[in-house]
């Protein structure tokens, strides 16, 4: 398995080389842009072909830019990625534009960009720059580790700061966990995520965050005064920065659950639409869902799970909800307003976010052979005290322990009201 980390590191830049830098940033830009305006073949479709894409601009660029060959390679590179990208969400049948580049940034390879323990060196318009890293530990944790290997960067701006960042990508070889056991986990606003092994992570002070920044927003929108709105940017990166830090921390927890309970899976739920299955008929609902990080959670546990060889599949979540994950019967009317699962064939009663995450982690095991994921056998559904095979066979982690599937199967601290 491989683990690709993006360390991002920030410049001592050489005062009178930042001009260089910034133009360099600026006319990258201008090439991806002049890129997707000048993309296309003679029957009008955009080009997603590089080698084609070369012969079409790169000449042009060089002409139009002062940037050295292989920052132009990598300026039309970038933008066939995102043409790729924005054809395939046309495919889908979903609204997309062009492509447009403004972020203040540029793409390095190794050809342009030279990595070193403690600085590196960059092609500019105007020759190399070398520049000097400002470290912390957790920059110092990803360069000092000889695992990694170092193979590219990004050089941003940050405007707040008036820095120039070097975002480092570093890769590692891990092996992945053996074994078939598998966590599931459900993702909502009322709990942020459930796992199939009993573990409850609350949203409500994430959601607090959200409604308390939105306030504020709102508040500073109104006025409308230049001094509100320079505010109003600072307040946007607060909010970002206290959102990232939870599911940082939410994250971090879930993968800690699955290695507490020898899992080589976790089970997560496909995210198509995930905000039309939920209940939206509140506006203050539909507003926290719009604005709910349900992929960076996902994103961030598939980050955290590969350092330990574990892999994060998704499953489709259609009626996990409202299907009983001890007899398997579907009915709209198992669940209850306060989210509590009574099934109303066998009489199974629990929290209905649990229900779900139980259900979530079956749906892996039970995949047919040939879709199941590679290495994933006869699989195990990892609960709080034993696992679950996928022809509903429950065995305790203690065999000699007096627990069974009904009481291992209900966690402690969730009761109903």
């Amino acid at each position: 398995m491989e683990v690709k980390r993006t360390v991002p590191v920030k410049l001592d830049v050489p005062a009178e080389r930042c001009d260089d830098l910034h133009t360099t940033i600026e006319q990258f830009n201008d090439a991806a842009n002049y890129t997707v305006e000048n993309g296309r073949n003679g029957d009008g479709y955009l080009i997603l072909n590089k080698s084609t894409i070369h012969d079409k601009v790169y000449y042009d660029l060089r002409d139009r830019t002062d940037l050295p060959s292989n920052l132009c390679i990598r300026a039309y590179s970038k933008a066939v990625e995102a043409m790729k990208s924005t054809v395939a969400d046309w495919k889908k049948g979903n609204s997309r534009p062009l492509p447009r580049f403004s972020e203040l940034s540029a793409v390095y390879d190794k050809r342009t960009l030279t990595i070193r323990d403690r600085s590196a060196t960059l092609s500019t318009v105007n020759g190399r720059v070398e520049v000097e890293y400002v470290l912390g530990d957790y920059q110092r944790s990803y360069l000092d580790d000889d695992e990694y290997e170092r193979r590219m960067g990004t050089l941003h701006y940050h405007e707040d700061e008036d820095a120039f960042y070097l975002h480092i990508v570093v890769m590692k070889e891990v092996e992945e966990r053996d074994g078939d056991r598998v966590m599931g986990v459900d993702l909502n606003l009322k709990n942020v995520a459930v796992t199939s092994t009993g573990a409850f992570f609350d949203g409500g002070e994430l959601l607090w965050g959200q409604n308390h920044y939105f306030r504020v927003r709102r508040s500073l929108q109104d006025k409308g005064t230049r001094s509100a709105k320079q505010t109003l940017r600072q307040v946007s990166g607060r909010e970002t920065r206290f959102v990232l830090d939870r599911l940082h921390t939410i994250s971090r927890r879930l993968v800690e659950e699955a290695r507490s309970h020898d899992c080589s899976y976790i089970a997560v739920e496909r995210l198509t639409h995930i905000r039309d299955r939920m209940d939206n008929r509140d506006d203050r609902i539909k507003r926290q869902m719009h604005t709910w990080a349900f992929r960076e959670l996902q994103e961030m546990v598939a980050y955290k799970a590969a350092e330990y060889g574990i892999r994060v599949e998704d499953v489709n979540p259609a009626f996990s909800s409202q299907t009983c994950s001890k007899c398997g019967h579907q009915s709209s009317t198992n669940r209850d307003s306060d989210g509590w699962f009574e099934c109303n064939e066998c009489g199974y009663e629990l929290d209905g976010d649990y229900n779900a995450a139980k259900n979530i982690g079956k749906r892996l095991i039970t995949v047919p052979e040939g879709k199941r994921p590679s290495g994933l056998g006869d699989g195990q559904l990892a609960l709080k005290s034993g696992t679950l095979n996928g022809t509903g066979d429950y065995t305790p982690d203690d065999p000699s322990g007096s627990a069974d599937r009904e009481s291992t199967d209900k966690p402690g601290p969730q009761t109903r009201a």
